[in-house]
């Protein structure tokens, strides 16, 4: 398994400080394996791994750990000298009932580096908010990046055939199992992209929300899949819904069902933003897939809706690379992903190729409407890169796989 460089240069400065690490993010995105990263780091700076605890609450060893009273008696057990220093490693720490009062005397009462994981963004955000504000900070954990997927191959010894390789993360994206593990089996790829999809369902969907209609949610996140990229409404869905799988819904029904499912890490919402008007818009977002793999294994056609899984890729690579990302409006023209950071701006536009003028007309025209100085990129999988009057028209792997734009 490849080092997560990424993740390990931003915790690296915390470790050893009385601060939680909270790392959250989709189930079986590589949570796990960070943790035992930063762990083998600090057998390498010298600490005892007596002085070590690690715990997966989804082992069934750790069953017995149900809640606060469970977690603080083992705890306690373990660490034999309060003066000394311990390290305590929580993997899915959200299968423990009042789990935060726990870390809060914790870090309270006994000298303690802690490190935690869970598959549910919003219960650990919310939770932690309330009674550890100022004593964590919140890590989100990702799937590969191309990049990452290049470095495994890399490391295995692989024949490196960028196209080939790229061409197979736009089908297949980048859950980590398939590319440390799978390789080259489709059928096995779907069947595990399946299983974890339906894991998710279950432990991070059903098992914390009160979801009555189950099959109106299978349905909706159906459709949110198989339209990755559209534009959404509530009653465009309820529409569907009604017509097409002879489902009644109300948009507050449907909307909180799509929060189940952003909680779980598993779908992204962006909104829209008037770049004249300099509002957020609260009509037609869009909804991103966290890994486009999923897609495939549920409803396929990766290659065939490549224009679809492109925007999906740059969007999420935007949102590794720590960008607040939303959707430009200029007039009835529309910019695929407005990205801020640091104070700074870029626009993106993707498309598949803008070979034929009527498309190239189609994705240049928006970014020229906008009259600041901010950088402006056109993202195909065209192999031409040129410069059309300040906009860069740059290769969908060159911008994956470069930091010239970040």
């Amino acid at each position: 398994m490849i080092k997560r460089e990424q993740y390990l240069e931003e915790i690296r400065p915390l470790i050893g400080k009385k601060i939680i690490k909270v790392l959250t993010g989709i189930r079986r995105c590589g949570k796990s394996t960070l943790l035992k990263q930063i762990k083998d780091e600090l057998i390498e700076m010298g600490i005892s791994e007596e002085n070590i605890l690690e715990i997966n609450f989804d082992s069934m060893h750790y069953q017995d750990i149900s809640d606060k009273d469970d977690l603080t008696e083992y705890v306690s057990n373990f660490i034999k000298n309060p003066d000394e220093k311990y390290y305590l490693f929580f993997d899915e720490i959200q299968n423990v009932e009042g789990w935060e009062r726990s870390l809060s005397g914790f870090i309270v009462d006994f000298d303690v580096d802690i490190y935690v994981t869970g598959s549910n963004a919003k219960l650990l955000s919310g939770e932690l908010a309330t009674f550890l504000t100022g004593r964590y900070m919140a890590f989100d954990i990702y799937p590969f990046s191309f990049k990452e997927v290049i470095e495994i191959n890399e490391q295995k010894g692989n024949t490196i055939e960028l196209n080939k390789l790229f061409d197979d993360y736009l089908k297949w994206g980048g859950m980590p199992f398939i590319h440390d593990v799978i390789e080259n089996q489709d059928n096995q790829k779907k069947r595990y992209l399946h299983d974890v999809y339906n894991s998710i369902v279950y432990e991070d969907v059903l098992k914390r929300a009160n979801v009555s209609r189950i099959d109106l949610m299978d349905k909706l996140i159906r459709f949110v899949i198989m339209n990755v990229g559209h534009h959404f409404s509530a009653k465009s869905v309820s529409d569907y819904l009604k017509t097409r799988a002879k489902r009644h819904s109300k948009r507050e029904t449907i909307y909180n069902y799509l929060t189940y499912f952003e909680n779980a890490c598993f779908i992204n919402r962006v909104r829209r933003e008037n770049i004249m008007g300099k509002g957020i818009l609260k009509t037609n977002e869009k909804f991103y897939l966290t890994d486009h793999g999923f897609r495939q294994a549920i409803y396929g056609h990766n290659k065939r809706d490549a224009q679809l899984i492109l925007e999906n890729i740059v969007y999420m690579e935007l949102i590794r690379r720590g960008y607040e990302v939303t959707i430009g409006n200029v007039g009835k023209k529309e910019i695929d992903f407005v990205a801020k950071k640091n104070g700074l701006k870029r626009y993106f536009q993707v498309s598949y190729e803008v070979n034929q003028e009527s498309t190239r007309d189609r994705e240049f025209g928006p970014l020229l409407k906008i009259n600041d100085n901010y950088p402006k990129y056109l993202i195909t999988k065209d192999d031409n890169e040129y410069d059309y009057e300040g906009i860069e028209k740059k290769h969908i792997i060159n911008f994956l796989t470069g930091d010239w734009w970040d």
